[in-house]
C-alpha cells in the first residue's frame, strides 16, 4: 500500500515537464505524480472514493497507452499501486531515455510501499517549471521577512534549528521553540512542523532514524525503512529516539520538504566546516540567493554553493537548466551529496551534460577547486 502523510497542495497538471517532451516520458510523470498524490492523503481508512481527480486520470491515460501497445493495463487504481512496487521501470510498455532512468528502478518501494526518492524527483519535474525554485518557496518567504527585519543571524539560527530536527514531541518541540532565540520567525516554525500522520504509527509509537532523525516506516518485525537513499545505502536502517503517539508528535514539512530542502540541509555544517578548514571563509544560510553557503578565498572571488542530493542524475541536470535559464550559468556551483557521487561514477558526467554547465562538483571536487585558489595553485 501506499502509506498515508500529511497533504500538501498540488500544483496543478502533471503537463509541465522539465523532462523531455517525450510522452512516454511525460506519462511517467503523470503516474509518479499521481502515487505522491496517495501517498499524501491523510487517513487512508478515512478514505472515500472516488479517487482523487489526477489519480483517476492517471490510470486511465496509462491504460489507453497500454492498449495502444498491445501491452496489458493495470484494471484499477490499487492494480497502479502494484505496479509501482512490482514492476521495475523496464518491464513498463515505455520508451524512456536510458540516460535518465534505471530499468531497475521502481516508483514505489516494495518493502513500506512508499514512492521512492527518485519517484518524487520525477512528480517534481512533472508539475513544475522550475524545481528548485517550487522547493525553496517557503525559505524564501522566510528569508525575505528575516531581510526586512535586518535579522540575517535569526534566519541562521532557524535554519540551524531545521537542519537539526526532523521529528520532534511536543515538549521537546516548546524548548526547542523557546530556546533557539528565533524571535519574529517563531511563527514560521509553526508552518514547518506538523502532526506526523498515522502510517508512522507503530504500536502506539513513533520512532526516528538513528542516523537522520527523520521518521520510520516499519516493514516488519524489527525491520525499518528510512525514505532516506543515504541511510538505507550506508546498511540496516535503526531506530534512534521514539515517542509515545500521544507526545503530539510533530514532523519537520511534507516529504517534498524533507527531501529536497531538509535532507541536503544535513550536508551544509559538515561540507562547511570542511571549507574551512581549506582555508576559505564561510557564511551559512544567506539570506539572498538559492546557495546554502557562501564561500570566499582571501584576495580571491566569493560563491554560492548550492547542496543538491537527486537519485537522477539525469533529472538533476534537467532542473539545474531549469534553475539557471536566463541567468548566468556560473552565479551557483552546486556540489552533489558524497554518497551519490560516490556509488556512480557517472553520476557528475551526466548531470553536466543535462544541466549544460560546468558548475556541478562532487563535495571532494570543490573542496580541491577551493584548495588550489588559498594555496595559488589555480
Amino acid at each position: 500500500m501506499v502509506h498515508s502523510r500529511c497533504r500538501v497542495p498540488r500544483h496543478g497538471p502533471a503537463a509541465r515537464l522539465v523532462m523531455a517532451g517525450d510522452e512516454d516520458e511525460q506519462l511517467l510523470g503523470v503516474v509518479a505524480s499521481a502515487l505522491v498524490t496517495l501517498e499524501e492523503l491523510r487517513d487512508l481508512t478515512a478514505f472515500r472514493m472516488p479517487y482523487p481527480a489526477p489519480v483517476q486520470g492517471a490510470l486511465d491515460r496509462l491504460a489507453l497507452h497500454c492498449l495502444r501497445r498491445g501491452a496489458r493495463p493495470p484494471s484499477s487504481v490499487p492494480g497502479l499501486v502494484r505496479w509501482g512496487y512490482e514492476r521495475p521501470l523496464g518491464a513498463w510498455p515505455l520508451v524512456l531515455p536510458a540516460a535518465g532512468y534505471s530499468p531497475d528502478d521502481l516508483l514505489l518501494d516494495e518493502d513500506s510501499g512508499a514512492p521512492t526518492a527518485l519517484c518524487h524527483e520525477i512528480a517534481l519535474c512533472a508539475e513544475v517549471s522550475n524545481p528548485f525554485l517550487e522547493v525553496s518557496r517557503r525559505m524564501a518567504a522566510m528569508a525575505a521577512f528575516a531581510s526586512e527585519r535586518n535579522r540575517a543571524s535569526t534566519y541562521r539560527a532557524m535554519r540551524d534549528l531545521l537542519t537539526t530536527y526532523q521529528v520532534l514531541g511536543n515538549d521537546r518541540y516548546n524548548e526547542v521553540r523557546f530556546g533557539a532565540r528565533i524571535g519574529p520567525l517563531d511563527d514560521f516554525l509553526g508552518e514547518f512542523f506538523v502532526p506526523i500522520g498515522p502510517g508512522y504509527d507503530v504500536g502506539g509509537e513513533i520512532h526516528a532514524c538513528a542516523s537522520c532523525g527523520g521518521p520510520l516506516l516499519a516493514t516488519g518485525e524489527n525491520a525499518w525503512w528510512c525514505e532516506r537513499d543515504e541511510c538505507r545505502a550506508a546498511g540496516v536502517v535503526v531506530p534512534g529516539e521514539r515517542w509515545d503517539h500521544e507526545d503530539q508528535v510533530k514532523v519537520q514539512g511534507d516529504r517534498r520538504h524533507r527531501q529536497f530542502v531538509a535532507g541536503p540541509g544535513r550536508v551544509v555544517r559538515h561540507f562547511g566546516t570542511a571549507l574551512e578548514r581549506s582555508g576559505a571563509q564561510v557564511g551559512y544560510w544567506p539570506l539572498t540567493g538559492p546557495g546554502e553557503l557562501r564561500v570566499t578565498v582571501p584576495e580571491g572571488r566569493a560563491r554560492t554553493v548550492k547542496i543538491v542530493d537527486w537519485h537522477s542524475p539525469a533529472l538533476l541536470g534537467r532542473a539545474i537548466a531549469a534553475s539557471v535559464s536566463g541567468s548566468s550559468t556560473d552565479a551557483v556551483c552546486w556540489v552533489v551529496a558524497r554518497y551519490r557521487t560516490g556509488a556512480d561514477p557517472a553520476y557528475l558526467r551526466v548531470a553536466e551534460e543535462y544541466a549544460n554547465s560546468p558548475m556541478v562538483f562532487s563535495e571532494d571536487g570543490f573542496l580541491d577547486l577551493i584548495r588550489r585558489e588559498v594555496t595559488g595553485d589555480a
